[in-house]
Order: C-alpha cells, then sequence, then structure tokens
C-alpha cells in the first residue's frame, strides 16, 4: 500500500465520521456508474498500471488483516478488472494527441499521486446523481456552469480532479491567477486552465473518446454485476456495524465541523484501490449531500495498518525538524522557491548532500515541487507542516487517554 492508498483511505475514514454525524441518511448504490468507471477504466490501460499487481502489493503487507474470503474476493476482482480492461480497451491507440492530452499523468505535489486532465474535467466536479453516460455528463456540465455563475475558487489539486468551491458571490481572482498561483507543474497548470476554461468543449471531447469503452463496459457489464451487488452489501452491513467511537479511534478530524444530510455510497471496480468523495448542497438548504466512491480492493481492516504505522511515520517526519539542516532548508523555501544548486551554494553544501535532503524532506511530504525552465523548484508546504503538528498533537492526546 503507497501513500496514495493511504491518504485514500484516510479519506474515507474522515468522510465516515461526518457520515456518522445526527440527521444523516445513507443510500447504498449496487450499480456502476459508467461516466466513473470508464474514466478509471481508461486512465490505468493508459498508465499501464496492473489491478493483480496492486491486489499482490495489497495482500503481501496487509493479508494478516484480511479474512481468506477477502482476500480471495480480492484477487478475483483484480483479474477480472484487469482481463476486462485489457480487452474493452485493446483499440486505444495510447500515442493519440487526444488520449495523451486527456490521461498523461502529472504530480500533484503530494509524493506518489497523480492526476491528468480527464480527472479534472470530470472527478472534480462528478457526484451520484445518473449512472448513465450521457446523463451524467450533461449533469456534470450543469454543475460547473452553476458554480461558474457564482464564483471558482480553486483550492488544489488532488488525486480526484481539481479541489474547487463556490466562491458565492465573494471577489477572487481570475480562474488563471489562482491556477497559476498554485504550487504545481507549469504545464498542468496551463492544461487545467485550457479545459476549464473551455468546459463545455473539452468536457464533449473527452466524451466523444470515453463513450465506445463505456458502451464496450456497459455490455459486459452482467459479468461483472456480482461485484457491485456484494461490495454494497458489504458497506451497507459495515456502516450498520460501525459505532462513531470506533471511527474517532482512527482519524484526526473533529466530527462536529460539518454535519450532512444525506449520503450516496457507490462502489468502483475499476478505480480499484481509490476512494473519491465530494459534497453537493441540498437544493433549498443549507444541508449537503456527501458522495462516496469506494474503490472494490478497499476494505476497513487496511486502516489498522494505517494505524499501526502512524508512530513510525511522525517518528520519521519529525526527524527532519531536529536536523538543523533540513530546518534551515524548509526556512529558506518557505520564503521563496529554490533549485538545488543555488541552495547547496548558498548553505555551503555539497551539491549531492543538498539533493538528498530535498528528496528526504518531499518524501515525507513536506516540501512541493514544479518544473520550470529547465529546473526543478522546491518550496515549503506550509499547509503540510501545519498537518504534522496536528497529527502529532491528536497521537499525543491519544496515547494519554
Amino acid at each position: 500500500m503507497n501513500n496514495n492508498d493511504i491518504i485514500s483511505l484516510r479519506l474515507l475514514w474522515s468522510a465516515f465520521i461526518k457520515l456518522k454525524c445526527l440527521s444523516m441518511k445513507v443510500r447504498i448504490k449496487s450499480e456502476p456508474f459508467l461516466l466513473y468507471e470508464t474514466l478509471g477504466m481508461v486512465g490505468r490501460y493508459y498508465t499501464k498500471t496492473s489491478y493483480v499487481k496492486s491486489a499482490e502489493l495489497l495482500i503481501s503487507k496487509y493479508g494478516a488483516l484480511l479474512t481468506q474470503s477477502q482476500i480471495s474476493e480480492l484477487n478475483s476482482n483484480a483479474m477480472l478488472a484487469e482481463q476486462f480492461t485489457n480487452v474493452v480497451c485493446a483499440d486505444l491507440d495510447l500515442e493519440s494527441p487526444d488520449v495523451k492530452f486527456f490521461f498523461k499523468p502529472f504530480e500533484t505535489g503530494r509524493p506518489n499521486e497523480i492526476n491528468c486532465v480527464a480527472r479534472v474535467l470530470l472527478l472534480s466536479l462528478m457526484g451520484l446523481t445518473h449512472s448513465d453516460f450521457d446523463e451524467q455528463i450533461a449533469e456534470t456540465k450543469r454543475r460547473w456552469h452553476e458554480i461558474k455563475e457564482e464564483g471558482i475558487e480553486i483550492i488544489e489539486f488532488t488525486n480526484a480532479g481539481i479541489s474547487l468551491t463556490s466562491a458565492q458571490g465573494r471577489e477572487v481572482p481570475t480562474l488563471f491567477e489562482q491556477l497559476y498561483a498554485l504550487q504545481y507543474p507549469h504545464e498542468a497548470k496551463m492544461d487545467a486552465f485550457r479545459v476549464l476554461d473551455n468546459f463545455d468543449y473539452y468536457i464533449d471531447k473527452l466524451a466523444d473518446l470515453l463513450r465506445p469503452y463505456s458502451e464496450r463496459l456497459r455490455e459486459g457489464m452482467s459479468r461483472l454485476a456480482p461485484i457491485y451487488a456484494a461490495a454494497a452489501e458489504y458497506w451497507d452491513y459495515s456502516f450498520k456495524k460501525m459505532s462513531r467511537d470506533q471511527f474517532l479511534e482512527l482519524v484526526h478530524i473533529d466530527p462536529e465541523t460539518e454535519k450532512f444530510y444525506e449520503t450516496n455510497v457507490a462502489v468502483s471496480l475499476f478505480f480499484f484501490n481509490e476512494i473519491g468523495y465530494g459534497y453537493d448542497v441540498v437544493p433549498d438548504s443549507d444541508d449537503e449531500v456527501t458522495t462516496i466512491f469506494v474503490g472494490a480492493a478497499v476494505y476497513p481492516e487496511y486502516t489498522k495498518g494505517y494505524s499501526e504505522q502512524r508512530a513510525d511515520r511522525l517518528a520519521e517526519i519529525m526527524k527532519s525538524f531536529s536536523d538543523p539542516v533540513k530546518l534551515d532548508i524548509l526556512a529558506r523555501l518557505s520564503v521563496n522557491p529554490d533549485y538545488c544548486l543555488n541552495i547547496s551554494q548558498q548553505m555551503n553544501l555539497n551539491a549531492g548532500n543538498a539533493s538528498r535532503h530535498l528528496t528526504s524532506l518531499y518524501d515525507c511530504g513536506l516540501l512541493l515541487k514544479e518544473r520550470h525552465s529547465g529546473r526543478t523548484y522546491y518550496s515549503t508546504d506550509i499547509e503540510a507542516v501545519k498537518r504534522v503538528f496536528a497529527d502529532l498533537e491528536t497521537y499525543l492526546v491519544k496515547l494519554n487517554r
């Protein structure tokens, strides 16, 4: 399980805590959402990401936390997803300019987490409204135009597209200015601006690219339907038996910060070990609907592994703050982004040592990096630093309970 999986699991459990707030209604969806599933299927095929290898990795690291039936199901689902994907996407031209444009991966700024233009277009605005492909495209367009009328506030890139919200009439910088200010690769920001600024054109173009594969997926659903039904039953049972206190043992957020009225949950086979969620305001109400897509390889048991690793992870990150050189680097890069050679010269460091320090800090999630003019510029992720100390405080409080 890589950092992206752990982050995704943490997001799921964070969402679960919020779901347990008062007046909550949970709907478990057993049918697949074709647009969402097709995006996951084609995206993994383009990046040559093996479902079978993902399952093998999860089982090798966390198999002891799973039942034998879960392990068997995980292997079976992985093989079926991979076989199905290879057949359905066999004629996808990986060298096509359109395919490359929509699915070429780029880093989000978090370790081991990637994004692509297709995710920016779809996952940023997708909800559990329509299972039909074309109806979901129309709904996504509607969502975009509604939020655009109110003013768009861009927060960050994530592995689920772009995190954005309505400015609700507040004065905010232009879309271009907001994207340009983010600490991400320049090309990624420009591609994101290009598709968001011409949203209808590019989402129609992406829909035309995905539609034939969605049709093949729909035609083959009789083979896949039992997976969705079993997963829906599993999550329905899990929701009913999990207590609020159990959630609080595993996450680091205040469950009273937000209250949700409704929650829709759907399983995803082709976003195999990922979690996605978002929120929509209920019309004529201040309540919100939570949307959760649960990857077929995700089980609550995996969070035990995350809990057991938390102390080791925190200890490793805190070493960076106890090293004077790394601390100096973090302080310098919190003011101005810089590249390795210049940092080594200014700090009178060997270039190799400077590179190792930067790599270590980046791997700990404390730095952002961006490619510009042939150089990689690093900057301190202030929000990530804040999260580390909040995480440490939560961990220490838990120890003293």
